[in-house]
């Protein structure tokens, strides 16, 4: 957040959205340039009329320090630098012009502007443990008089005046910022429950729930990302589709739970052997591979054949032997022409293939 001069000079600022640090940035940057130039005019003013030399060195120091906040603020983007640079110089500098005036002119009313900036900039309770602080110091240098204060008019009834004005000050302000604070926490925690809602909601729309691999929904959106990934980089596409070997007599004979885990089991091999694999529907998955060579690609999909067969699921009723075991077929494409239908039915071709020939084995085509 970058207001303009325009906007600085006339407050007119526009948000983006209802966040609260963008207020605070705002906030911070219209109190910087506003102090800046405050601490410009006493200066000048102080060299032309009053002559006092004490001025000459506080007004120069305040407006450099508020320049140098200005500068993390807007080009370094540092919020938590200038905001505590900006406080403390503002901090001292009141402190300071307080004891070399003496409160003439009534000078102690600038102090009424420290609240405000130190609970906006650094927040309500940090703002209010530096403005008592702060006050402490003020009220204890006027009310047990440190030179003569505003030509001796400066009495127990003026100060306890100051103070209680002060500290009325000093409770509204803070309640306003420590309020808005809480209210925007409990709005935050409920913008957070919703993300989380979303994001889970957007997660079961596109996986499988039993096994939490991608659903068949999102194949046609992953599909042809990675194609023209593997087109960009002249890398070789590869598609699979992977059908457990007698599965439908395996969940008669052993039951649905038992088949359940025997999917959830050959989705976390392919969890691990892929970035994108696919439950399709019943036992049959799906993958995406992209690799520089085609060997490599071979290789892992040989490997995830071994790996199902490993896994040492009995499945009696297999009459190519006691493991479980699957048929796996792939179609792997360097020249290419994006086609789904035309890479999903050759890939298919593959699997039937494999089927046709035994089962328990890999075609590629």
């Amino acid at each position: 957040m970058k207001p303009g001069l325009s906007e600085l000079i006339f407050a007119s600022f526009t948000f983006e959205e209802g966040n609260p640090h963008f207020t605070k940035v705002l906030i911070l940057n219209a109190f910087l340039f506003i102090t800046a130039i405050v601490s410009l005019i006493s200066f000048l003013y102080n060299i032309l009329f009053t002559f006092n030399h004490a001025l000459n060195y506080i007004d120069p120091f305040i407006f450099f320090l508020m320049l140098f906040s200005l500068y993390q603020l807007r080009k370094k983007e540092n919020y938590e630098i200038a905001a505590h640079i900006g406080t403390f110089t503002v901090f001292f500098a009141l402190i300071a012009i307080a004891m070399i005036l003496q409160n003439q002119s009534f000078t102690l009313i600038w102090t009424y502007f420290f609240a405000p900036f130190a609970m906006i900039t650094l927040g309500a309770k940090r703002g209010l443990i530096i403005t008592l602080i702060f006050l402490l110091v003020i009220i204890t240098g006027s009310c047990f008089g440190i030179g003569v204060w505003q030509h001796g008019e400066w009495d127990i009834p003026s100060c306890s005046r100051f103070s209680l004005a002060h500290m009325v000050m000093l409770y509204v302000v803070y309640a306003i910022s420590n309020s808005y604070e809480k209210a925007y926490q409990r709005i935050e925690a409920l913008r957070e429950r919703e993300k989380a809602q979303l994001k889970l909601f957007e997660k079961l729309s596109i996986t499988d729930p039993l096994t939490g691999l991608y659903n068949r929904r999102s194949l046609k959106e992953i599909f042809p990302k990675e194609f023209y990934e593997a087109k960009r980089n002249n890398h070789y596409f590869a598609y699979f589709l992977l059908d457990l070997d007698y599965f439908k007599p395996y969940n008669d004979t052993y039951g649905h739970q038992k088949g359940d885990e025997v999917l959830v089991a050959v989705s976390k091999l392919l969890n691990k052997k892929f970035k994108f694999a696919f439950r399709i529907g019943g036992d049959e998955f799906a993958g995406i591979m992209i690799a520089e060579k085609k060997t490599m690609i071979k290789h892992t999909i040989n490997k995830l054949h071994h790996a199902v067969k490993s896994l040492h699921i009995e499945n009696k009723n297999s009459p190519i032997g006691r493991r479980l075991t699957c048929s796996i077929g792939v179609h792997i494409i360097k020249e290419f022409e994006y086609d789904f239908e035309e890479i999903y039915r050759l890939t298919d071709t593959a699997l039937y293939k494999a089927k046709a020939l035994g089962r328990d084995q890999v075609i590629y085509l």
